[in-house]
């Protein structure tokens, strides 16, 4: 093969890749401005924030999402989407409605959140109850049929519904409250909430 034929054949795939690693690139681009744009409450509006992964588990699939859950007033947004950021939704809403909006740019209004989040992430829990939950305060925990503590006194175990809860703890400081991981069990699913950001 010359060298002139071999040029020819490598820049094609040379090309190909370049449009590759370009469409690639504008997919992150516009995932993150979904993520990152002007609606995200700023700063000092914010009381509560938790951001990290879900990992779930039962015997017909699995996947890990990343979350930020932002929580302002009686309202809340919940952000999710795949580790590639390749695509998301946000969730806004409030203790009687929520509102999706995906990166597409569809919203959908008046969402009931709990059918929601059962339909798309298989999780039949009260879900806007389980972030109240993250406080260690929620009506979850008050109903609980079953409450252990670990060696500090701290909530480490409930069973609600047919769940068991686990909760891990950043640091052994019998003063910290600040969760590493949420551990959510029943006979067919497991589902990991794990922590990076904890500002409760």
């Amino acid at each position: 093969m010359s060298p002139s034929n071999s040029v020819h054949i490598r820049d094609p795939i040379r090309l190909n890749l370049c449009i590759g690693v370009v469409y690639f690139g504008l997919l992150s681009l516009c995932s993150c401005q979904f993520l990152l744009e002007s609606k995200t409450p700023t700063d000092t509006e914010v009381t509560k924030t938790y951001q990290g992964r879900i990992a779930f588990k039962n015997p017909n699939e699995s996947f890990v999402t990343v979350f930020r859950w932002l929580e302002f007033s009686s309202n809340f947004q919940l952000t999710l989407r795949d580790r590639l950021a390749l695509g998301g939704v946000r969730i806004k809403g409030n203790e009687s409605t929520a509102q999706v909006e995906y990166s597409n740019g569809k919203t959908v209004e008046n969402v009931d959140l709990d059918h929601w989040i059962e339909d798309n992430l298989g999780l039949a829990v009260p879900f806007r109850e389980l972030w109240k939950c993250l406080s260690l305060t929620c009506k979850l925990i008050d109903e609980a049929e079953q409450k252990n503590h670990d060696q500090h006194g701290r909530l480490e175990v409930f069973f609600s519904n047919q769940w068991e809860f686990t909760f891990s703890y950043r640091d052994d400081d019998p003063d910290s409250s600040i969760l590493k991981q949420l551990e959510m069990r029943n006979d067919t699913t497991e589902v990991r909430i794990i922590f990076t950001k904890f500002e409760n």
